[in-house]
């Protein structure tokens, strides 16, 4: 059987297309809302957390560098979706918080992700949905020892969106 014939190849190709297909389309319907799912992220996080988060410990949490999440976080303050404080006792470190604007938004964000997942898996069975799940559980539990703290950050992220919606 040649490389392209074995059936564990083509799941890893197809998980990576998928993967980049699936943000590529929630991130253009997301743009209506002024978001983007680099974003989206970055609120669905803080939205689970209303005494706001340090931008050091927002940057763990969705799996980015601290200067990375910098540029989502002005953007988003720019838009009034966020805003950052000096934290109490030390002004060098910054708390994010969500600014009213964006509470609402949250569910229409919700609505956005959950319409997308039914479109895509609607001739899905439960079954298929769970053997898939289930697939993909043993495939990342062997993975994250060998992808670093900055992997299972970004994995943790991914299951509180989840959770959110």
């Amino acid at each position: 059987m040649t490389t392209v014939d074995d059936p564990s190849y083509r799941l890893g190709l197809a998980l990576a297309e998928v993967s980049r297909l699936w943000r590529h389309v929630l991130d253009a319907r997301l743009k209506p809302l002024g978001l983007s799912t680099a974003r989206w992220v970055a609120l669905v996080n803080l939205s689970a957390h209303p005494e706001g988060m340090t931008q050091n410990a927002l940057a763990l949490r969705v799996g980015i560098k601290g200067s990375t999440l910098v540029r989502q976080l002005d953007l988003l303050e720019a838009d009034g979706w966020v805003v950052r404080r000096a934290q109490p006792g030390d002004r060098r470190v910054k708390r994010v918080f969500l600014t009213p604007k964006a509470r609402p938004a949250l569910a229409s964000i919700a609505a956005v992700g959950r319409s997308l997942r039914r479109e895509l898996l609607r001739d899905s069975s439960e079954a298929e949905i769970r053997a898939c799940n289930r697939l993909l559980g043993r495939v990342k539990s062997r993975l994250q020892p060998l992808a670093g703290p900055l992997a299972a950050a970004d994995d943790r992220a991914a299951l509180r969106l989840v959770a959110a919606e």
